[in-house]
């Protein structure tokens, strides 16, 4: 839970206004695969600027300014990296989060940060096409930046779904919006015994199919391409698993999908929601905060919600037993575990 701290200077709101060049450093030293040259040993201005073909001058500004952001140390003119660097930003690192910077720097959200007053007069997003358009492209991005922080969290999502069935396991798993289909592979890892049907647009599948495949799994995966609102999502599952999903959707369109998977759901069955859920006052959670403006950016009615919000879009549509669950992983995420 993160304090609230007011402004105590003019330096701290001049930092502030300045965070924008952190997360531009950023993306740029991971698409000039900074951090993993330095790893391997090109740690100076000249030996980065040599390896990538670029003025001597220009990468060491840039080196100093992911200095100046933590991301970088430097002592005589050579940069190191800090342990979290090393682990997370090298590439092929079993951590490596670089590929997050594609889509949370994605320019479908950078160019429109730019004009967030007007998108706020507006009331929501002011793109041609939004999150919520029918195999919007940048789905076929996400899938492939997201699947390795996925793999990561697959895992903790699957121990808390053991934990909510006990002795038993789920015989039947659906997951929709199933991007990279980590999270429903992760769970057919978990229970040996179990079928899975992944759900998504038919752009999004083609890219998990090899996955499943790779990961001997193919045979217990059914690929069904198809809108979550309107075509058939098939019924009688123990375990339905729909992770970041809901908090591109208006409560009222939330609660039309929440009867839709209990439809699905088979008596006794789970519902675990994955998600940016701030507190009941929205005071603290710093990323579910913030991630609520990429949403009001990027669609029109999108939100992150709170507990009570879940119940109001879960209870009605006949899920009970709500609860907040911990979630170990990468992403500061939360579950909403429900019960049919």
């Amino acid at each position: 839970m993160a304090e609230q701290h007011g402004f105590e200077s003019p330096q701290q709101l001049m930092g502030l206004l300045q965070g924008f060049m952190g997360s531009a450093a950023l993306k740029a030293g991971l698409d000039l695969e900074l951090f993993t040259h330095i790893a391997h040993g090109a740690d100076t201005a000249e030996k980065l600027a040599a390896v990538k073909k670029v003025p001597e001058r220009a990468m060491r500004i840039l080196c100093d300014a992911l200095v100046a952001f933590g991301a970088l140390t430097k002592s005589g003119g050579h940069y190191s990296l800090p342990p979290a660097s090393q682990a997370m930003l090298v590439k092929g690192s079993p951590a490596y989060f670089g590929a997050m910077a594609g889509i949370m720097c994605n320019p479908l959200m950078w160019n429109e940060a730019g004009r967030l007053a007007d998108v706020v007069r507006a009331g929501h997003s002011l793109l041609d096409q939004g999150a919520e358009a029918p195999e919007h492209p940048f789905w076929e991005e996400f899938s492939r930046r997201s699947k390795q922080m996925a793999t990561m969290g697959g895992p903790a999502v699957a121990e808390l779904a053991a934990s909510l069935f006990g002795a038993g396991e789920p015989a039947r798993i659906l997951d929709i919006a199933a991007g990279s289909g980590m999270y429903g592979f992760s769970a057919l890892k978990r229970f040996p015994g179990a079928r899975l049907v992944s759900v998504d647009w038919p752009n999004v599948l083609r890219l998990a199919e090899p996955t499943a495949k790779q990961m001997g799994l193919a045979e217990r995966v059914e690929f069904r391409p198809g809108d979550i609102f309107k075509d058939d999502l098939g019924t009688g599952y123990d375990l339905v698993l729909a992770v970041n999903i809901y908090h591109h959707f208006g409560i009222e369109r939330n609660t039309e999908l929440s009867r839709r998977l209990h439809a699905a759901t088979a008596s006794g069955g789970r519902l675990i929601i994955v998600d940016a859920v701030p507190d009941e006052n929205r005071e603290h959670e710093r990323f579910a905060l913030v991630f609520a403006l990429t949403m009001l950016i990027w669609t029109r009615e999108g939100d992150t919600y709170t507990l009570s919000e879940y119940e109001r879009m879960l209870k009605p549509a006949g899920y009970r037993d709500i609860e907040l669950k911990a979630v170990p992983g990468p992403a500061p995420f939360q579950a909403i575990v429900a019960r049919k």
